[in-house]
């Protein structure tokens, strides 16, 4: 793609992605902020108690772990396959999870080949400017596919992280998309 139609699409993805956002944030209850807030630090604690299986690992591996089995599961399924692993236990699934959680005890973050994932581990591990675009946030953000090229993450991403910024929102990144995440599937889980 050329450096115009690259700066192009990036800047329309960003602008409706900011346009949805605005309009989802005006449907946000209390209870999903307060869902938002808890999100990332529950997380958080459910993988740092992977350390307690794995005295070896940091929380980037345990987090990174985490990530790992992530891709189309929901969080319930996500933590009981990251449990099993830890355990030693090889979860039912795709190989490429087990793959990529294996390469995770090596190479933490690194083990993880998606910005997806990557970003997820980061968040997980308390980076709360890492912003995860997943299908539920493409759909968020209106594009009309459930996977964004590297440009349509980026541009997500950052009009998240421009969201987040404004006065009137003053929140993390990670907790924004958290949010917004949670607005879009209609709960927390």
């Amino acid at each position: 793609m050329s450096t115009t139609r690259t700066t192009v699409r990036y800047e329309s993805v960003r602008t409706t992605a900011i346009g949805n956002f605005i309009t989802l944030l005006s449907q946000a209850t209390l209870f999903d902020y307060a869902a938002a807030q808890r999100w990332y630090d529950e997380a958080g604690a459910f993988a740092a108690s992977l350390q307690g299986l794995r005295p070896t690992w940091n929380m980037e591996v345990c987090a990174s772990v985490v990530s790992a089995f992530s891709p189309r599961v929901t969080w319930a399924h996500n933590k009981a396959k990251a449990l099993q692993y830890a355990q030693g236990i090889t979860p039912k699934g795709l190989r490429s999870h087990v793959a990529a959680a294996d390469r995770c005890v090596v190479d933490g973050f690194n083990g993880l080949k998606g910005p997806k994932t990557n970003a997820f581990a980061r968040a997980i591990a308390g980076d709360r400017d890492a912003v995860v675009v997943d299908v539920w946030m493409c759909r968020a953000a209106g594009l009309a596919k459930d996977a964004p090229t590297a440009v349509e993450y980026r541009a997500i991403a950052d009009a998240i992280r421009t969201i987040a910024a404004t006065p009137t929102v003053c929140m993390a990144p990670a907790t924004l998309q958290a949010l917004l995440w949670i607005i879009v599937r209609g709960k927390a889980e």
